[in-house]
């Protein structure tokens, strides 16, 4: 299935997801206008994700997006790993739907 979804961060940037999934995430691309430094940290996350089982909780994801980015040693800026992960689960369970919190 081919999914996508727009979140905006309260306080914060607008996420986009867009992926690919069956019962693991196939292609993931995370998009909008919020920042991470190094920019590379975002294919690294994206290549982290791939493969996942689509069932995993928020916080699992959370985890998992913080993990990268502390071994990446990245910045965030107008976003978090549970933003990062509210996105990835409602583009899975809503798609195509907008969000504002």
């Amino acid at each position: 299935m081919e999914a996508s979804f727009a979140y905006k961060v309260p306080g914060g940037k607008l996420i986009k997801i867009r992926l690919n999934y069956g019962s693991t995430i196939e292609n993931i691309n995370i998009l909008g206008d919020f920042f991470i430094h190094p920019e590379s940290s975002i294919q690294k996350l994206e290549a982290r994700l791939t493969g996942l089982q689509i069932d995993k909780t928020e916080d699992e994801f959370a985890a998992i997006i913080e993990e990268v980015r502390r071994s990446e040693g990245a910045e965030m800026i107008g976003v978090d790993p549970k933003s990062i992960a509210h996105a990835i689960k409602m583009a899975i369970k809503n798609d195509g739907e907008v969000e504002n919190h």
